[in-house]
């Protein structure tokens, strides 16, 4: 389900409110993964599911350009999908390792520095990242200016766990879901009125 909203979510134009819940559903399944191991391999089939939602014009493309067919590209490109998107096993594997030893809080956050920070420090074919999907937000795009692009990831990460932590937890009363919720909430209504704020002022500029 993830990857499905993931490949809508890569088309751009009216599908930019998908970043917040794109990875929803694999949220909600890693939060059931009790060992590391299934976690790495979550994390392994999240990346080849992704590769083939959001690149499969890639795959087109060398395999027209190779001769090599479409096919056999996306198969290479599935193999070589942990490389293309290490991110996704480091998130995976950082978040099950804080999960195990600390609170869902935390581990929100590690995965989400994690899921960044890879993806800083290992360079990525392609360059992508979560937070260029909101690029045809004029509004929730100005909050660049403070984090760049792994920024607006970070903070699409941060209310995709803040929703899987309410929906985990929606038997446990209001009390319990209010915070979650309210976090899920704030985010992009702060990026909205940073957004809101920025563009007034180059406008009066």
């Amino acid at each position: 389900a993830s990857a499905l909203l993931l490949g809508l979510y890569a088309r751009g134009g009216h599908a930019w409110p998908l970043g917040f819940i794109v990875l929803l559903p694999w949220l909600l399944t890693l939060n059931h993964t009790r060992t590391l191991a299934g976690a790495l391999l979550s994390g392994w089939l999240m990346s080849v599911a992704f590769v083939l939602a959001v690149f499969v014009w890639f795959g087109t493309a060398v395999g027209s350009f190779t001769g090599s067919g479409t096919p056999l590209a996306l198969l290479v490109a599935s193999v070589l999908a942990p490389l293309l998107q290490p991110q996704v096993l480091a998130f995976a594997l950082v978040r099950h390792w804080v999960g195990a030893r600390h609170g869902p809080w935390l581990r929100a956050l590690a995965g989400a520095c994690a899921w960044v920070a890879c993806e800083w420090a290992i360079p990525k074919l392609l360059g992508d990242t979560l937070g260029h999907g909101l690029a045809p937000s004029a509004e929730l795009r100005q909050i660049a200016d403070l984090g760049g692009a792994a920024g607006i990831t970070l903070l699409l990460i941060l209310v995709n766990e803040a929703l899987a932590c309410a929906m985990t937890r929606w038997r446990a009363g209001a009390r319990v879901l209010l915070p979650p919720l309210a976090l899920a909430a704030a985010i992009p209504a702060l990026m909205l009125g940073y957004g809101q704020l920025r563009l007034s002022t180059l406008q009066l500029e």
